[in-house]
C-alpha cells in the first residue's frame, strides 16, 4: 500500500496524465448547441464514487465554474480538470478509507448552466448535530456554493427547521469574509470574483422575519426530497431573488 511521498508522487502522475486528455472538439461543438449563446456554464463532477450511503465526498472532486463552450480552449481545460480531480491524494485516501477500490472509481462531468446566486445553501435532512429526524439542518453562504464546498474559513447561517411544526431556530450566524460571484459581464474563463461580505446589508443577517420564512421554505423542499428519494439526503442548492434552485442530493452519510 502507497504512502507519504510514493502516493503523492503517483497521485501526481495521474492528475497529470488525464489533464493531457482533451475532449475532442465535436463534443465540445455539440455542447455548444445544446445550450443558449453565451450561456455561462458549470462544469461539475459526476463521479461514481460520491454519491455512496455512507461516503460523503461533498468538495472532494472539482467543479469549475464560469466557463463555456465558445472558448473551446478554456472549456476543454475544466473538463479535463474535473476528470484530474478523481485521483487527488485527498479523494484516493478517501476512497481508500471507505473501502472503496481504487479501480473501481470513474469520473464523469455534468454540465450545466449556470446561476449567479444570493445565497448557496446545503440541507441535512437528518439533523447532523444529534440525528433527530424531525429536523432539517440547513448551512448557507452569501454567493457561491464554492464558499460551502471547499472548506473556506469561516461559518455559515446555520438553520434548524422543523419539519412538521415550522419551527425555525438560529444555530449561527454567518462570518466568511469573503464571497464569491461571476460577473455578467466578465469573461467565462473559469474564474470567480472575491467580494468583501456586507452583513448589514443581508437580509439573513438582519431580517428575523426572512431568516425565517426561508429556513421553512428550506426545511420543506429537504423533508420533500427525503421522501421522494426514501432516505436522509444532503441537498445542495441556491436562491436567486424569490427563487429556490436544487443543484443535486445525494444519500446523507449516517
Amino acid at each position: 500500500m502507497l504512502e507519504g511521498g510514493e502516493l503523492d508522487r503517483l497521485c501526481q502522475q495521474l492528475q497529470d496524465l488525464v489533464s493531457s486528455i482533451q475532449p475532442s472538439a465535436n463534443i465540445i461543438e455539440q455542447l455548444g448547441i445544446l445550450f443558449p449563446n453565451n450561456a455561462c456554464l458549470i462544469v461539475r463532477s459526476s463521479a461514481n464514487v460520491e454519491d455512496l450511503a455512507g461516503m460523503s465526498a461533498a468538495g472532494l472532486y472539482e467543479s469549475i465554474p464560469n466557463v463555456s463552450p465558445s472558448n473551446p480552449t478554456v472549456f476543454g481545460q475544466a473538463i479535463s480538470r474535473v476528470w484530474a480531480s478523481l485521483y487527488t491524494r485527498r479523494a484516493v485516501l478517501s476512497r481508500r478509507a471507505a473501502a472503496v477500490p481504487q479501480k473501481d472509481a470513474t469520473m464523469a462531468v455534468l454540465v450545466q448552466e449556470m446561476l449567479s446566486p444570493d445565497l448557496s445553501f446545503v440541507l441535512h435532512t437528518l439533523s447532523p448535530t444529534d440525528n433527530d429526524h424531525n429536523f432539517v439542518e440547513a448551512e448557507i453562504a452569501p454567493g457561491l456554493g464554492e464558499t460551502l464546498a471547499s472548506g473556506t474559513r469561516g461559518t455559515p447561517w446555520r438553520l434548524s427547521s422543523g419539519k412538521f411544526d415550522g419551527s425555525v431556530r438560529t444555530l449561527a450566524f454567518a462570518n466568511f469574509s469573503e464571497e464569491l460571484i461571476v460577473r455578467s459581464t466578465g469573461p467565462m474563463d473559469g474564474e470567480v470574483t472575491h467580494l468583501t461580505v456586507d452583513y448589514s446589508k443581508k437580509p439573513l443577517t438582519v431580517d428575523p422575519v426572512f431568516r425565517k420564512q426561508l429556513g421553512q421554505r428550506l426545511g420543506a423542499v429537504g423533508f420533500f426530497l427525503e421522501r421522494k428519494f426514501g432516505g436522509p439526503q444532503d441537498v445542495e442548492g441556491c436562491t436567486v431573488g424569490k427563487d429556490i434552485y436544487i443543484v443535486q442530493t445525494r444519500p446523507q452519510p449516517h
